[in-house]
């Protein structure tokens, strides 16, 4: 009697521990489960996270590349300037100051330590020309045509607004004519109501065909107001009258610089000049055209 109750006893402790094996087991079993699910899960954000950053990457780096660009161009170095007091520093209107002879004028005066003002219509300018000077405290550039009035205050006026070079003096003849005598008309205006010195930039090209050389201010020139030229040669002549009709009756201060062939840095390849034909002409392998009134073409070798 009491070794079957003892068995029975043992056989309900028995189901009682296996129950409680089970159910170990089991927990053991679900905790495995959840813990490989856990780091399933932490794997796939890690992932998500990885793909996610590499997509905010992918759109900040051009950003960065364009900050880095602006840092540059804030920290900029400037050519040397000299520094000068407020007496001695001019306010200095140049226009036409993006050109070929423009462009060098107003490396001087800034290097001078003057404030400048360069004024360009970019018809044979070019901004690459003075872009170095772009965010200085001295410099100023302004896309204007001198044939439309230009109301500022300045101490001085470098007048050389004007194409040069027969190519594109010729391209547009009126147009030439408006800028060499509406413009200086203009500029002798700013001249007079601000008190500025006035400079105008002519040419050689005042003489026309010369039978005389070398040309001296004494001698007036052979020309033809109607030649293919003419739109220049008589532009700059009619500008030269304005100025000394201005200095006259209003006492506008000014000078004239008649400028001859000119050539260098900065200067189109294309300018249709002598100087730059020859390099043109060399660069290519082409023989160099020399003209005369005869007209003839000699190759030159090395």
């Amino acid at each position: 009697m009491v070794k079957s109750r003892m068995r029975r006893l043992l056989t309900a402790i028995n189901r009682r521990m296996m129950k409680l094996l089970i159910a170990l087991a089991l927990i053991a079993y679900v905790a495995s489960v959840w813990g490989n699910f856990v780091n399933m899960s932490r794997s796939i954000q890690e992932n998500g996270e990885q793909k996610m950053e590499k997509k905010i990457e992918e759109v900040i780096a051009p950003l960065r590349e364009k900050i880095r660009d602006l840092e540059k161009s804030f920290t900029q170095k400037y050519p040397p300037v000299k520094f000068l007091s407020e007496k001695d520093r001019k306010r200095i209107l140049i226009t036409g100051g993006a050109g070929f002879v423009g462009s060098h004028l107003t490396d001087k005066l800034m290097m001078d330590g003057h404030e400048v003002t360069v004024v360009d219509n970019f018809f044979t300018g070019r901004k690459r020309n003075v872009e170095h000077w772009i965010g200085h405290e001295n410099f100023e550039l302004i896309n204007h045509d001198v044939v439309e009035p230009l109301y500022i205050e300045v101490d001085q006026i470098y007048h050389l607004a004007s194409p040069a070079s027969p190519p594109n003096y010729m391209y547009n003849p009126i147009k030439t004519l408006k800028t060499n005598t509406i413009g200086t008309l203009n500029m002798l205006g700013l001249a007079k109501r601000v008190g500025a010195r006035l400079l105008l930039a002519s040419t050689s090209e005042v003489y026309g065909d010369p039978e005389v050389h070398p040309q001296n201010e004494d001698y007036w020139g052979h020309v033809n107001p109607i030649g293919p030229r003419a739109c220049y040669d008589e532009g700059k002549r009619v500008a030269e009258t304005m100025c000394y009709a201005y200095m006259k009756q209003e006492g506008v201060e000014v000078r004239v610089a008649r400028i001859f062939n000119t050539f260098g840095p900065r200067m189109h390849m294309n300018d249709g000049r002598v100087v730059s034909n020859f390099v043109l002409q060399a660069l290519q392998g082409e023989p160099l055209t020399v003209s005369t009134k005869w007209h003839f073409t000699h190759s030159w070798s090395e």
